[in-house]
């Protein structure tokens, strides 16, 4: 699965584009008072509603998670994960590790380097490694878990992650290149003890040469 185009809401539009601009150094397209595209594939478009935030991870070269962690760290604070004693969790089963952070609207942020991918690069670390969305966090009620895992898969001809078993609060659907990370309402983000909300999104796909776009309210 690839994800084409992540659309988010914030209530922190001006201080998003300053920060990824900025800080992560990624291309922000023109900026007017609605919206703002990152790196083509990444809107937020904002909302006065409420004060959303939401969990991706994004996809860079597999060699390049420690150069990635210093990169980050000297440009901000890195989330320490508890039972790995790092900054760097080790997903053994997954053939993956990953750095987390928060950007300045809440939103749970992660490099992941899969090994699997084999997409490896010579070039020093920078912002032109983050190379695509790896993961898309979807919330649903805890009433309504069990179906919204199984309508991913009916709905978008997806299975759940070959190297992930489905937990009885954690369901990880697709594969390497992008996953869907779907969890009930209230359960903590990982690495976080952020309680995870429902939030609206917009999310255009491919898989298996079939595009889609899925919206949640």
């Amino acid at each position: 699965m690839q994800v084409k185009k992540l659309v988010l809401q914030t209530a922190f539009l001006k201080t998003l584009r300053e920060f990824y601009s900025s800080v992560l150094e990624l291309p922000v397209q023109p900026f007017d008072e609605k919206e703002i595209t990152i790196n083509t594939d990444l809107v937020f478009s904002e909302t006065k509603q409420a004060k959303p935030f939401y969990h991706i991870a994004i996809n860079i070269p597999a060699n390049k998670i420690e150069e990635a962690r210093t990169w980050l760290s000297n440009k901000l604070k890195l989330l320490r994960i508890a039972e790995y004693k790092s900054d760097i969790a080790d997903f053994a089963n997954w053939h993956a590790k990953s750095v987390y952070f928060y950007d300045p609207a809440g939103n749970i942020l992660e490099l992941i380097a899969r090994f699997d991918l084999n997409n490896n690069q010579t070039e020093a670390f920078s912002s032109k490694q983050f190379l695509s969305i790896s993961e898309v966090g979807l919330v649903s009620k805890q009433e309504e878990f069990e179906k919204r895992s199984l309508e991913l898969q009916d709905s978008y001809s997806l299975n759940y992650f070959s190297k992930q078993p489905p937990l009885s609060q954690f369901r990880a659907i697709g594969d390497d290149e992008g996953l869907f990370i779907v969890v009930p309402e209230h359960r903590n983000w990982y690495p976080t003890d952020k309680p995870a909300g429902i939030f609206p999104m917009s999310v255009e796909f491919e898989n298996d040469g079939r595009e889609y776009r899925m919206q949640t309210e």
